[in-house]
């Protein structure tokens, strides 16, 4: 048995969001929760930057003009929102950058 076919998913449903990281997280926490507690935001951020699919993710909230966090970074309407990524350090943002070009 394949390991796509293990996790429940037919290989022509296959999406980039099924292999997430965070896929199985509560919804709140990529927004309420990274908002108010920085802590989590962090936690967040390390996730992000391990998850296989972390340039797609970025991709696509810019793309869509998203707002929460996506690929790693807090947008709001698809762009970078500096209130909500302040607790970011130079390192994590060089590690974005190299994630997202």
């Amino acid at each position: 048995m394949s390991l796509i076919k293990h996790l429940g998913i037919e290989e022509q449903d296959l999406r980039w969001w099924h292999m997430a990281s965070c896929k199985d997280m509560p919804f709140s926490w990529f927004f309420e929760d990274y908002e108010t507690d920085k802590e989590t935001a962090k936690q967040i951020d390390q996730l992000c930057l391990s998850c296989p699919v972390n340039k797609f993710c970025f991709d696509e909230g810019v793309k869509n003009k998203d707002w929460g966090v996506r690929g790693g970074v807090y947008m709001n309407l698809g762009r970078s929102d500096k209130t909500y990524n302040k607790h970011k350090t130079q390192e994590i943002w060089r590690k974005l950058k190299k994630l997202h070009g």
